[in-house]
């Protein structure tokens, strides 16, 4: 070891002293200039510098050409830094820009010395988004032999929320930096917690002056139902009332039910919503959106900025509907920007700032200005909690001691400077920032307006707003003022259908007229008057009906129960619809019957009389009344108002009505209209069916199968546009016009097919002649009225029955003479014993001539008096002229019974008259016989004749 030399001791020992007295001169100096700007004392926040000239020196001070570089500090003090620097998917690149933020932050409070005899040191730890990796960090920092005076983080909300429940316990305030969780603003569960991070209701300031701007009063919430977004719009609420802003509904959704609850929000006719939910949610909520027609012009959806470009994409709907939808969506965020030209408390502006964290090849967090400015928050209340006390204070904190951290919350509380992310300022827990409102338009986010906190200004005319679209060009409405109108039937309309209707009656009542006194008439007769009167009674019912379809409260001209109303008009058109169609098809029926049994000699049995077919159509009148009865009695009709599109007034778009139309319904109203069609529907169908059937008959009179075709054909097309109109009710004067005229026209064409014909037939006199041998070539014979038919197979026919009763009559006669025989051989002839064996014989009707043979009657018959044909030669002279028009006309109206005398005669049919006109001849024999009457045997007549006959 070299020897040491006392004059190099000295002269050490001098520098040193050197040394010191130069570094004591420094920090004098250094502490005048300090006291020059702030005095001891002064609390360093902008609320303190209330003059502008002091702020400005304050501001320029903290430039970097006023900071000097510090090399010497008495001690070192640290903030433990959380950062999702990783997560499960891997690195986190905008974790490390908020580090590089932090550090940069660090950098500069050193370096400007805030902290005098301090150096702020960062322990960095990585959360992983992980609460259980959080608080583990948290204790690790605890334990270790460094003291935590504050926790920087973290950028998740649940990691954030579990660190700020324990550090009440540690005496340890916590700044966060992106965690935007409105739970964490609770004062009660966390009173040492605070953000840089403008939670959601920070904005609640920008978005009410949003709506105020332009003069909305009402509006509505949809939130996702989750306790994040519920608290958020709870807090909102609050300040709208407080702001003279009424929210018409508070409407929560579950990922389930968003659909269901957008229709809620739709029937509350609100068009200004504030929206609530996650960038998960989103795309789902428009595509519905969409399909409800909720947006254009008529709303106005304001939502919270997360930063992402969810309407790009989506499962749920195809983008072109997606972005539809989002047109004109309002977006709320952070405006983490300084305003043009200013630069923050350390001097440095947005692009200096990212130059300067020199993080280029990865992305930049939206966290990272609020992270820096964590740090400066941080550092400033260390500043202040030191300019009053002694030196080395902070050295001096523990965990157990409380009155430290309540002065940095006091401190907190006061705090106001200019951050990276421009002003920074607390309310309680909550950062107060300016917010920024961007709207979709064609598919891009443009900045529209810019809302400062600082003195509650909304700046439409910022450099980089772009001016606000409206669809249509016209700012939307909050909630129109609607006025109730009555939508009632015009009178003019109405009284249209009553003089139809009316006219429909006297047309019903002139028929029913000419039915009665014409009855006897053979075109009239062979088509039952009486079911024709059914007929005419079924028309004047739905006449009536259509009249009463009419009635409303505009055109009531008598005090009616409307629901009532609503019985009577059921139960007319079914009554009616039962006895006109009823009769009609009870009259093909019978045809039906007669022509089908007629092939297998059933006729005599089963013929249906009036009275069967009028029992049938009671029938029906029977289930009609069952199935009203049991409407009303189970789910009666009640007269109920039903809304009509709304109208918007042209002149003021505030204010609409809502016409009201009144109808008539029950619980179940589709349920009993069907069965009431199915039941009427199956009686058309019967009808069609058997007027097909009889669609050969040539009978005039008898056969209504082409007409019945048409009369169905009308009905069901009537049917049609009536169900058709039920789905354009929103037309009420139209749809009366249609539906009425509809059914007033099936019903005229139905009585005019029935009566027409008739009536022809009467005024042209082809009556006399009968239309059934002219139909079907028979020919009647004067005193029997049995017909002749021209038939080849009808002509075979005849032969073959005669045969047989030929071949019965030989072989009764042989029979005859065997026993005469016998008698002749064991008898002795006498004269008094021929009288007794005259006086035991039967006498048989033996066919001696032409005249008594079996067989049908023909032109060439001997014996008849007065023969007849029907042939129209026969009938008319050969000079005989035809009657005039008038002449007619005259005996058309000759005779007219009263019309109020409707005498319904019982007719005795044809047939009846032919039994009775059957002639019996008796036979005279021999003197001393006994008189026997010989009945003359009646040809076996054919089917049609029979038929004929019994109508």
């Amino acid at each position: 070891m070299a020897n040491f030399n006392p004059l190099q001791g000295h002269v050490c020992a001098l520098i040193i002293l050197i040394g010191c007295i130069t570094t004591y001169l420094s920090y004098k100096r250094k502490s005048a200039a300090y006291g020059e700007y702030f005095p001891n004392g002064t609390n360093i926040s902008v609320t303190n510098l209330k003059d502008a000239k002091m702020f400005k020196n304050y501001r320029n001070y903290f430039k970097i050409p006023n900071l000097q570089n510090g090399s010497s500090y008495n001690d070192d003090i640290y903030i433990l830094g959380l950062f999702e620097l990783s997560t499960k998917w891997g690195v986190r690149e905008e974790g490390l820009s908020e580090l590089a933020a932090a550090n940069l932050a660090i950098e500069h409070v050193n370096k400007f010395q805030i902290l005098p005899g301090y150096s702020l040191k960062l322990m960095a730890n990585d959360t992983k988004c992980d609460p259980g990796v959080g608080v583990d960090n948290f204790f690790h920092a605890i334990y270790s032999n460094k003291v935590v005076l504050m926790v920087l983080g973290s950028g998740c909300s649940n990691v954030t929320e579990s660190l700020a429940n324990i550090m009440s316990y540690w005496n340890i305030l916590q700044v966060s930096y992106g965690s935007t969780s409105p739970i964490l603003s609770d004062r009660n569960r966390f009173p040492l917690f605070f953000r840089t991070v403008a939670p959601d209701s920070s904005h609640n300031a920008a978005r009410i002056s949003f709506i105020k701007h332009f003069g909305w009063k009402m509006v509505a919430t949809f939130n996702l139902s989750q306790q994040p977004f519920q608290l958020s719009s709870n807090r909102f609420v609050r300040e709208l009332e407080a702001s003279d802003v009424y929210c018409v509904a508070m409407i929560t959704f579950s990922m389930e039910n968003y659909k269901e609850q957008l229709r809620v929000l739709k029937e509350r006719d609100t068009r200004i919503i504030i929206g609530g939910f996650s960038e998960k949610m989103a795309p789902k909520i428009f595509c519905e959106v969409y399909n409800l027609k909720m947006y254009g012009k008529d709303y106005v959806w304001i939502l919270q900025d997360q930063n992402g470009i969810w309407w790009e994409n989506s499962k749920e709907c195809n983008t072109e509907a997606l972005r539809k939808a989002v047109e004109g969506v309002v977006l709320v965020s952070d405006y983490n920007y300084l305003s043009h030209n200013e630069t923050a408390i350390s001097g440095i502006s947005n692009i200096e700032f990212e130059e300067q964290l020199n993080i280029s090849k990865i992305n930049v967090s939206k966290h990272a200005p609020q992270t820096y400015d964590a740090i400066w928050t941080m550092a400033l209340i260390l500043r202040e909690s030191t300019l009053c006390k002694h030196s080395g204070y902070l050295t001096k904190f523990n965990y157990n001691n409380p009155d430290m951290v309540k002065k940095f919350v006091t401190s907190m509380a006061s705090l106001k400077f200019i951050g990276i992310s421009g002003p920074v300022k607390f309310d309680g827990a909550d950062r107060i920032g300016n917010s920024i409102l961007k709207q979709l338009q064609n598919g891009n986010l443009s900045t529209v307006a810019i809302y400062y906190a600082e003195n509650g200004f909304l700046d439409f005319e910022c450099l980089q707003c772009s001016n606000i679209k409206w669809h249509g060009g016209e700012t939307p409405i909050d909630q129109r003022i609607l006025k109730f109108r009555l939508v009632t039937i015009p009178k003019l309309a109405f009284f249209v259908v009553f003089g139809f209707a009316t006219f429909g009656i006297i047309l019903s009542m002139v028929l029913l007229y000419f039915n009665l006194h014409f009855k006897k008439r053979h075109a009239f007769k062979l088509s039952s008057p009486r079911l024709n009167n059914f007929v005419v009674f079924g028309c004047i019912l739905v006449y009536l009906a259509v009249v009463f379809l009419g009635f409303d409260q505009g055109n009531a001209f008598f005090d009616i129960n409307q629901s009532h109303l609503c019985t009577i008009r059921v139960y007319l058109f079914s009554t009616g619809f039962s006895l006109t169609f009823g009769s009609i098809f009870a009259k093909t029926y019978r045809v039906h019957r007669i022509f089908t049994y007629s092939a297998t000699s059933l006729i005599k049995d089963k013929l249906l009389k009036d009275k069967q077919l009028i029992a049938l159509i009671c029938v029906l009148l029977i289930i009609d009344g069952a199935i009203v009865l049991l409407w009303i009695m189970v789910d009666p009709l009640k007269k109920t108002l039903k809304d009509l599109p709304i109208e918007i007034n042209l002149e003021n778009k505030g204010l609409a009505y809502q016409p009201q139309v009144e109808v008539c319904r029950s619980e179940n109203t589709t349920g009993w209209f069907v069965v009431i069609y199915s039941y009427k529907g199956f009686l058309l169908i019967m009808g069609v069916y058997m007027a097909w059937e009889t669609r050969h008959i040539k009978i005039p009179s008898l056969n209504d199968s082409k007409y019945i075709g048409i009369c169905v054909y009308s009905v069901v097309s009537s049917s049609t546009v009536v169900l058709l109109l039920n789905f354009l009710s929103d037309y009420t004067t139209v749809s009366f016009l249609v539906t009425s005229l509809s059914i007033l026209a099936s019903t005229t064409i139905t009585l005019l097919l029935l009566f027409t014909p008739k009536l022809r037939a009467v005024l042209s006199e082809s009556d006399g002649e009968n239309s059934i041998a002219q139909s079907m070539g028979l020919k009647i014979e004067y005193n029997t009225r049995r017909f002749l038919i021209e038939d080849h197979r009808e002509v075979l026919y005849r032969i073959e029955v005669q045969n047989k009763v030929y071949k019965t009559e030989l072989e009764t006669l042989d029979k005859e003479i065997a026993r005469l025989e016998q008698l002749l051989k064991s008898s002795t002839a006498d004269s008094t014993g021929k009288d007794q064996v005259c006086k035991g014989i039967v006498f048989l009707p033996v066919p001696i001539s032409s005249q008594f043979r079996a067989s049908w009657p023909s032109t060439h018959s001997n014996g008849f008096k007065n023969q007849f044909l029907s042939e129209k030669e026969l009938h008319e002279p050969p000079n005989e002229q035809k009657l005039k028009i008038c002449d007619r006309l005259k005996g058309f109206f000759g005779s007219i019974p009263s019309m109020w005398m409707f005498n319904f005669v019982h007719e005795k049919t044809i047939g009846d008259g032919v039994d009775k006109n059957e002639k019996r001849e008796t036979k005279s024999f021999p003197e001393g016989c006994i008189r026997s009457e010989i009945i003359e045997m009646s040809p076996i007549r054919s089917a049609a004749s029979y038929e004929v006959g019994r109508y």
